[in-house]
């Protein structure tokens, strides 16, 4: 390859909307996967030591929010919900399954999660 065919190549990806849709599209990935990739780096964070990691589980999800309907009903698809754990933003989840407890911590609207006492 001659160096004015090099440079032909690098003046048309840079030039012409190759790049832009190449940017366009990691922009697009970004959002629509970024969430689940932040919940899955911090998920190790949010879930308390004392947790059983075998067989199900009764826990208590805690929330830094006020939560909506959304969020009951999300939280209600990986366990039983039980009530709350003496405050609206603390949930109390029965039974849920180790592969559910995972999935849970990977949230990122959850702030922690911890053993039902």
């Amino acid at each position: 390859m001659t160096k004015s065919s090099a440079s032909k190549w690098r003046r048309l990806l840079l030039d012409s909307s190759v790049l832009r849709l190449a940017l366009g599209l990691f922009l697009i990935w970004g959002i629509i996967s970024g969430q689940s990739l932040a919940g899955w780096l911090t998920q190790s964070g949010r879930v308390a030591d004392d947790i059983p990691r075998q067989g199900p589980v009764n826990v208590v999800v805690a929330l830094d929010f006020e939560p909506e309907r959304f969020h009951n009903e999300q939280l209600g698809s990986y366990g039983v919900f039980s009530g709350r754990d003496g405050d609206i933003k603390r949930f109390r989840l029965r039974n849920v399954s180790q592969k559910n407890l995972e999935a849970l911590s990977q949230l990122v609207w959850i702030s922690r999660i911890e053993l039902l006492k």
